[in-house]
């Protein structure tokens, strides 16, 4: 008594001699199916990186502010004759010292 063929071999042997374009096919359909899980994949890592970089951005953004406003707190005219008083022990000259220098 011969035995029947397993239901995988019976598949394989049906795809091989007789289902060639449906094997083709679904070959094609796996190879999609990859490419769309890799090209997602792809595209969330992407935006992820994209989001980190937009954050580095606003925080160098915010950086920049503040140091732009200490640049202008340090370069007050108030502040810098203070310094120039207090550090350098320079004075304002009178009207009598002074002199105007023009062409």
């Amino acid at each position: 008594m011969e035995r029947a063929p397993g239901l995988s071999r019976q598949i394989f042997q049906d795809l091989t001699s007789v289902g060639k374009v449906p094997l083709v096919l679904l070959l094609l359909v796996l190879i999609s199916a990859l490419s769309v899980v890799f090209v997602t994949q792809q595209t969330r890592t992407a935006i992820a990186h994209q989001d980190q970089l937009l954050m580095e951005r606003e925080r160098l953004e915010v950086e920049w502010r503040n140091q732009i406003l200490e640049e202008h707190a340090l370069s007050e005219h108030s502040r810098v004759e203070s310094m120039a008083r207090n550090d350098q022990d320079m004075i304002r000259p009178d009207s009598r010292r002074e002199i105007i220098v023009s062409q």
